[in-house]
């Protein structure tokens, strides 16, 4: 089972009901429960219509140091998660900021039960640093972080999704999991981007007849209301809608033109990089050795190949003891 959880407070209410609408469309079949701040909870109306919508509204106690942070926040939130979950089930948290518009990527981890995290991230300084905005986890892996980690030895401001990620490479080689780098000119075949806030000429159709994961809080302009983040979530939604009542299928990467694709997303603006390390300081690298983390005791070595989508993953070549 596909379990899908929002965590909300009254800040990002409007963006919480566009999210949940969003999880609705492209996972008609998973449950959806929106976690929301006691101490700033959304008002009653916007509970109810989140209720309206199949969601489950429930609210927490527990501290989120301003942006789902700390200790006490992440065991919250796993806590939460593992409520009722199985060892199989598929846990997929989801910020409010986040448009999910295709389910795809979580029926392909669905039908491989070997892979323990789906998420985005990127490789800087010799580790996956995942990005919080969407990742999904299996219920099994999410109880054991729950049992298991040491919270003692983490900071009130460690963010969740950085600490979530690190943890699960701890326990589960990265061959397991799948890790896509966000959309940009080095991985044009990612489902992962953000919306473009400076381009004039940006649509909602272009967004989403080509990414199941649009992001439109990060990057985030200065003096931009929640209102407006969550209009362009519901254009999205509206786009995604009519793509499905007219049977067009999201575009295959291998059949984008992607100098158009470009023009299209970005509009007249420059094209935007999310800021990351280039590994080895160049756009590709050819091989790479990782230590996962001293206690597993194993290292992997792991080389870039391209498959023949062109899609670049990361294939284990050998495991050895240490």
């Amino acid at each position: 089972m596909i379990r899908i959880f929002i965590f909300s407070y009254s800040g990002d209410a409007a963006e919480a009901v566009a999210c949940v609408r969003c999880a609705r469309m492209a996972v008609p079949c998973a449950s959806v429960t929106v976690v929301d701040d006691a101490s700033s909870p959304v008002q009653e109306e916007t509970a109810e219509a989140l209720r309206s919508m199949g969601a489950e509204y429930v609210q927490s106690s527990w501290e989120r140091h301003g942006n789902l942070r700390g200790p006490d926040c992440i065991r919250g939130m796993l806590s939460e998660m593992c409520r009722e979950a199985e060892d199989d089930d598929i846990l997929v948290k989801v910020d409010c900021d986040t448009a999910l518009l295709d389910g795809g990527w979580l029926r392909w981890m669905e039908q491989r039960p070997w892979c323990q995290m789906y998420t985005s991230g990127d490789f800087v300084n010799g580790d996956w640093r995942v990005f919080g905005c969407l990742y999904a986890l299996r219920g099994w892996i999410a109880r054991r972080l729950y049992r298991e980690m040491d919270w003692s030895l983490l900071d009130d401001r460690a963010p969740e999704d950085w600490t979530i990620g690190r943890e699960v490479l701890a326990r589960v080689p990265a061959a397991l999991c799948r890790i896509d780098e966000p959309w940009r000119k080095r991985s044009p075949w990612s489902i992962w981007t953000a919306w473009c806030w400076p381009s004039r000429t940006v649509s909602a159709e272009s967004y989403a007849a080509r990414f199941a994961v649009v992001i439109t809080g990060s990057p985030r302009m200065s003096n931009q209301p929640a209102s407006e983040r969550a209009r362009v979530m519901h254009l999205l939604a509206d786009a995604r809608e009519r793509m499905l009542r007219e049977g067009v299928a999201r575009e295959d990467d291998e059949a984008v033109d992607w100098g158009d694709l470009l023009a299209a997303c970005k509009g007249t603006a420059e094209p935007m990089q999310v800021p990351c390390m280039d590994l080895a300081g160049t756009a590709e690298i050819d091989q790479m050795s990782w230590r996962v983390t001293p206690s597993t005791k194993t290292r992997y070595d792991y080389q870039y190949r391209r498959t023949d989508r062109h899609r670049p993953v990361l294939h284990p070549l050998a495991a050895e003891e240490v």
